[in-house]
């Protein structure tokens, strides 16, 4: 076998000699019962598998992670990794003969950093692949097609051919001319004989990557724990959670929204708890992608029947959910913070996420949620905030009958908003106030209108919406305050 590499330009260490020779041995032990190859004479199997793979190491550098597609008995991935120990690969094969021995091979030849994939990669397979090779017979096109949808900008095809590929070539489509380069045509011998080859690479030129979801046939089989009964005991748990009485009683919330998920996840890594999708989910974004994955690989995926998804996306958003421990808020401690405080007494879940919105664009010091306010991580209300109440500075505070008594008590400055109040343009902010807003319907009790603003609106309209009026002015604080 030595003879045979050294001739053909080759040198290897003795642990990769050892690795082929042990390769070989196991090869010629099981080909009878698996019918890895049909290539028998020593001298052809070292020549036209072992030579032939590790050759192309020699015409190009090969992008790893690479998967290896149609790997059968290990070919080109285990010489691959025998002559590259550094470069990850996958061996995708959809023969259970084979893939066990292949894990075999990798078992008794020590390999690391080998996975072993044992389905036919389709568009429900998706891998962090930057490259691509295969010997398998199928078209160059339709390789093409198979990968395009997981290898990233940049990520490379390697297709092993024969000698004569030409009309396979001339039968790439035009969409895959759009979506892929080719940076490498070269035709070679196999040296000292004269076995033609041909190596084709190709480069992704576009940066489109799809991930798709489904409840396959075996559910075991599947991304994720599948659930396709309503009794499923986690649904019904994560179903409580589209009620505020579910989020109070389980801590727990669900955040709906690609970029709230995102946000939440990277914010709070320690309050996530698992991801929920629905069945026949086609997901576009890397960083969505990663999360899935995640946790995929953590078991704390979800891959819901479609129906029963659709009754958690209560925004009918139709991509992954994130569901998660409640952030603990710290009660008000009764002082006053520097700058503008905002009050909430609002008991929409819409008012009081647009107003929290509204409270971190303007940088005030603290938001005090009320007792009577609705619940600051409502799915409404965190919708409603654009994912700013998973960073507003927010403290639980008492009702509004005890907070008003702390007021008198503490003879802490507020500032309320009143129809009955100075006009907002003719009035002067404290250094360091509190801003209550009046509840929707009710108002504020009368004892913390003393210094009221008012906000000029047309004589036929009754009032402003809560949040609205909240938001303009925190914009006449900050604007001012700019000013001074």
């Amino acid at each position: 076998m030595e003879e045979l590499f050294t001739g053909a330009g080759i040198a290897l260490s003795r642990a990769q000699l050892d690795r082929f020779w042990a390769f070989h041995l196991l090869i010629e032990k099981h080909n009878d019962e698996l019918d890895l190859t049909r290539i028998r004479r020593f001298d052809d199997i070292v020549i036209k598998h072992f030579i032939d793979c590790i050759h192309v190491t020699a015409l190009c550098e090969l992008a790893g992670p690479l998967v290896d597609i149609g790997t059968g008995a290990g070919f080109p991935g285990i010489p691959l990794k025998i002559v590259r120990p550094e470069l990850e690969i996958v061996l995708a094969d959809t023969r259970s003969k084979r893939t066990d021995f292949l894990a075999l091979v990798v078992a008794e030849l020590g390999l690391e950093g080998v996975h072993i994939y044992p389905h036919k990669v389709t568009d429900l397979s998706f891998f962090e692949a930057n490259g691509v090779i295969t010997r398998a017979l199928e078209s160059a096109d339709d390789t093409l097609n198979r990968v395009h949808h997981f290898l990233p900008k940049c990520g490379r095809v390697y297709l092993m051919k024969g000698g004569e590929a030409g009309d396979d070539l001339r039968a790439i489509s035009a969409e895959n001319r759009r979506r892929y380069a080719t940076v490498m045509d070269r035709t070679y011998e196999l040296p000292n004989t004269d076995h033609q080859r041909r190596l084709i690479v190709f480069e992704k030129i576009d940066s489109a990557r799809t991930a798709t979801y489904r409840i396959l046939r075996d559910e075991n089989e599947s991304v994720g724990t599948v659930v396709t009964s309503p009794d499923n005991k986690s649904f019904k748990e994560m179903k409580r959670l589209t009620a505020i009485e579910g989020i109070r009683k389980q801590r727990r919330l669900i955040v709906s929204g690609p970029r709230q998920v995102v946000e939440f996840s990277r914010s709070f890594p320690e309050l996530t708890q698992g991801v929920v999708i629905g069945d026949g989910l086609v997901e576009t974004d890397d960083e969505i992608m990663r999360l899935v994955r995640a946790h995929a690989e953590s078991r704390t995926l979800w891959l819901l029947k479609k129906s029963l998804f659709n009754e958690l996306d209560g925004f009918n958003t139709g991509r992954p959910l994130l569901v998660a421990a409640l952030p603990d808020i710290p009660a008000w401690d009764g002082t006053l913070a520097p700058g503008c405080s905002l009050v909430l007494p609002f008991q929409d879940p819409v008012n009081a996420g647009s107003a929290i919105r509204s409270a971190a664009a303007f940088g005030v010091a603290r938001i005090i949620v009320l007792k009577e306010c609705a619940h600051s991580f409502h799915p409404r209300a965190v919708r409603s905030s654009g994912g700013a109440v998973f960073h507003a500075p927010l403290a639980a505070g008492p009702s509004l009958a005890e907070f008003a008594a702390i007021v008198r008590e503490s003879r802490l400055p507020v500032v309320s908003l009143d129809a009955a109040g100075t006009p907002i343009d003719e009035f002067s902010f404290p250094v360091s106030f509190l801003l209550v807003p009046g509840m929707e319907g009710p108002g504020l009790p009368d004892d913390l209108k003393r210094d009221a603003v008012s906000i000029p609106i047309a004589r036929d309209v009754e009032s402003l919406n809560a949040a609205v009026a909240a938001s303009i002015a925190l914009f006449a604080w900050k604007t001012r305050q700019g000013k001074a």
